[in-house]
């Protein structure tokens, strides 16, 4: 019975079962409170000198990927594709932009600045797509999905 219910919380994961309600995506009020967040979070960790054990670019990418998780539980509209672009976005721009800061700028620092201009385009991205994307037109995100094999609006 315990492997019925480990393959059922999995299958859960990935997809939604028929019939389950899916959630409707953070309010951006709360999506900026939780960037502010955690950029003060991780520019105090930084500014501490607890860069060995805890560094403050990891905290900060460390919110943006539960935050990700979060939504793929919850299972909110679209949740794959933002989660996807969130996390790619996340890395290319703390790249970019810690190849963009300059070489005085104390490495810690630079991190941490990296990782939350990240995290912010990551979290933007995650909120338009959640948002933005239709799932079929006329359709809010809070009604449940057709059954299969029946297109809505048709021969009503």
């Amino acid at each position: 019975m315990r492997k019925h219910s480990a393959v059922r919380r999995v299958t859960r994961f990935f997809w939604i079962p028929r019939g389950a309600e899916r959630r409707r995506p953070m309010p951006v009020r709360r999506l900026a409170g939780l960037w502010l967040s955690m950029l003060a979070l991780g520019a105090g960790l930084t500014a501490l000198r607890w860069d060995d054990a805890l560094n403050g670019s990891h905290l900060v990418t460390m919110m943006l990927l539960f935050h990700v998780v979060d939504d793929i539980v919850e299972g909110v509209r679209n949740r794959w594709p933002a989660a996807l672009a969130a996390v790619a976005l996340l890395w290319g721009t703390s790249r970019l932009t810690r190849a963009v800061l300059p070489a005085p700028l104390d490495a810690a620092w630079a991190a941490t600045f990296a990782a939350a201009v990240g995290a912010m385009l990551g979290l933007a991205v995650a909120a338009t797509i959640t948002r933005g994307l239709p799932g079929v037109p006329g359709r809010s995100h809070a009604e449940p999905s057709p059954p299969m094999g029946r297109r809505p609006g048709r021969f009503d």
